[in-house]
């Protein structure tokens, strides 16, 4: 998964958006937590799924909880 901020909210075209986190090629700690020093309007949470990507067994039927965004400044 990826975390963006951006002034659009739009995910269609996230070249116009800030990356702030982007996850390797394994999977997250259940517990995550990262800092970013962007400013915008919206947190974009993007998980993406390609076609013809063979992900891990333990990752076909999973879901995701986001439970706390803290924002900060102005």
């Amino acid at each position: 998964f990826s975390l963006y901020i951006s002034n659009t909210g739009s995910t269609s075209n996230l070249d116009n958006s800030s990356l702030c986190y982007n996850d390797g090629p394994q999977l997250p700690p259940l517990n995550f937590t990262t800092n970013c020093m962007k400013s915008g309007r919206y947190v974009i949470f993007y998980n993406e799924r390609l076609d013809g990507v063979t992900y891990p067994a333990e990752s076909t039927n999973v879901f995701m909880e986001l439970c706390e965004v803290q924002v900060q400044g102005k």
